[in-house]
């Protein structure tokens, strides 16, 4: 499920904006904050699942929010920095924080609350029950609530405001990064 989700949500993604920023002179970082709202909702909904039809939902969800941030955070880099330095800057946005994401929530996060909630005292070592991983999703939730905070943000910049605006506020289509710089 969650692999069909975020393959056509990839797809859907990548011609939405291609379409909304021609049409509607839309710039692409906006389709940032609906991608990190699916995440949000996609965890509150995994956090609080206790039969399979919310899970099922939940995992789709999660898919769909997947599937549209890669390839825009592709298009971004691309868009903001340029095509010179586009393999370095773009592992830098997806390498490193995946890298330091992975570590964090799955070795820190996940784990500890995992073992926390396996019974004291016995010798089982399998968690059992909701709050195996409840906290994790609330923690996953609500980095992805500061995602739509960076998103508004990001649009805000005078590098964003340089490639999606031209100087009187007035949106143009991102055909022309403003220069070809590596970010690292």
């Amino acid at each position: 499920i969650f692999c069909a989700a975020q393959a056509l949500s990839r797809v859907a993604t990548g011609v939405l904006s291609d379409i909304c920023m021609q049409q509607y002179n839309w710039a692409r970082p906006y389709f940032l904050i609906p991608a990190s709202l699916a995440t949000v909702i996609a965890h509150m909904v995994l956090a609080s699942a206790t039969h399979e039809f919310p899970f099922v939902i939940g995992v789709t969800l999660t898919g769909i929010a997947f599937g549209m941030v890669w390839p825009l955070v592709v298009l971004i880099v691309e868009e903001l920095f340029g095509t010179k330095h586009m393999g370095a800057n773009y592992m830098f946005y997806d390498g490193f924080d995946s890298a330091i994401g992975t570590l964090i929530i799955s070795k820190f996060i996940a784990e500890d609350v995992y073992e926390r909630h396996i019974e004291k005292g016995s010798d089982e070592t399998t968690c059992y029950g909701q709050g195996c991983f409840r906290t994790t999703h609330l923690a996953v939730a609500a980095l992805s609530g500061m995602c739509i905070l960076t998103s508004i943000l990001l649009l805000r910049t005078k590098l964003a405001k340089m490639v999606y605006y031209d100087g009187k506020n007035k949106k143009t289509s991102a055909k022309h990064p403003p220069y070809n710089k590596r970010i690292v």
